[in-house]
């Protein structure tokens, strides 16, 4: 029992260190605003309790924005009170993803991406522009698919929409691999659940800082066991979805902005290209300086970059047709 008791508390002191450390070392040097938009708040929508974030804007364009893996739609949080000097906004944790629950039959790009409309439903957007990063890829090109009339226009960026996609060797080998992530939902799992923590909050970024408050909800989502598994069954339905998707790219008649960081390390930029070869209402920017997690790292280029496509370069797109 005291052997026990000794290997909890070193777990917990361990732990505590991690987030402790991600605190000091890379978390933001600038000063908090002391308006925090993106304190949790939930609506229950169909099965999802879903975390959300929302500011009206009458008569405006309406942004619908998305989350990535592992992280929350805090990656908008620097960006969020310019976005809404020109835009209405919805942003939402995907279910299974950030601080939105889901089972782990519910983690599929197909069934998501429908998620995503419903969610559309109950807050009364008809019609969005479309954002979605990382995870948020497959899930915003299944929604697109599926419901085109529903899209002013997509921006995708840092996430598959092919099989097999090009990814780090890890991120492939999960997504081949039933038994890698049967063993990363059991006895490898605390080590995947550091490595994802670290990922979201240091290797992911080139040049961004983020936030305390966005460190410590990475920290919570990361080192949850039902977020954990959802995320290794959402990897496991690429198989299934992403051939899907890859089969329907040609036929999606919604302008796309697809962006990238050229340095990204887990999902090659080479995705990019071939999205956007492939999407016929497209257009490709690449952020030299930007790594994975490239809306965040790329900054003001990227604030610029979708505003400006947004405000009406998309309409100058469909022109083309």
């Amino acid at each position: 029992m005291l052997v026990h008791i000794s290997n909890q508390h070193e777990a917990n002191f361990m732990t505590q260190s991690l987030l402790n450390l991600a605190l000091n070392e890379y978390a933001t040097r600038r000063a908090d605003s002391g308006i925090d938009f993106f304190a949790p708040k939930y609506v229950a929508v169909g099965k999802f309790n879903v975390r959300y974030v929302r500011h009206v804007k009458e008569g405006a364009p309406t942004l619908v924005l998305l989350n990535g893996l592992p992280q929350s739609i805090r990656i908008w949080e620097s960006f969020w009170e310019r976005l809404s000097h020109d835009f209405n906004l919805l942003a939402f944790d995907i279910p299974g993803f950030g601080l939105t629950k889901a089972d782990e039959s519910d983690m599929s790009p197909r069934k998501l991406g429908q998620a995503v409309v419903e969610i559309m439903d109950h807050f009364g957007i008809q019609k969005a522009h479309l954002i979605g990063p990382d995870v948020g890829v497959p899930t915003t090109l299944a929604a697109v698919i599926a419901h085109p009339e529903r899209f002013e226009s997509i921006n995708i960026f840092d996430g598959p929409g092919s099989y097999p996609p090009k990814m780090s060797p890890i991120l492939t080998a999960v997504i081949k691999s039933g038994f890698v992530r049967w063993l990363a939902k059991g006895l490898n799992r605390k080590a995947v659940m550091k490595t994802n923590f670290m990922v979201a909050v240091k290797e992911g970024y080139k040049r961004y800082r983020p936030t305390k408050n966005a460190i410590r909800e990475y920290y919570q989502i990361t080192h949850d066991l039902q977020s954990h598994r959802c995320a290794m069954s959402f990897f496991g339905a690429y198989a299934q979805d992403l051939p899907w998707i890859q089969e329907r790219l040609r036929s999606i008649s919604v302008p796309a902005l697809v962006t990238w960081g050229k340095l990204d390390p887990f999902v090659d930029v080479s995705n990019a290209d071939y999205l956007a070869k492939h999407i016929p209402l497209s257009k490709l920017v690449v952020f030299e300086n930007a790594s994975h997690f490239s809306s965040e790292d790329a900054g003001e280029e990227y604030l610029k970059t979708l505003t400006n496509w947004c405000l009406g370069e998309y309409k100058g797109i469909r022109g083309k047709a």
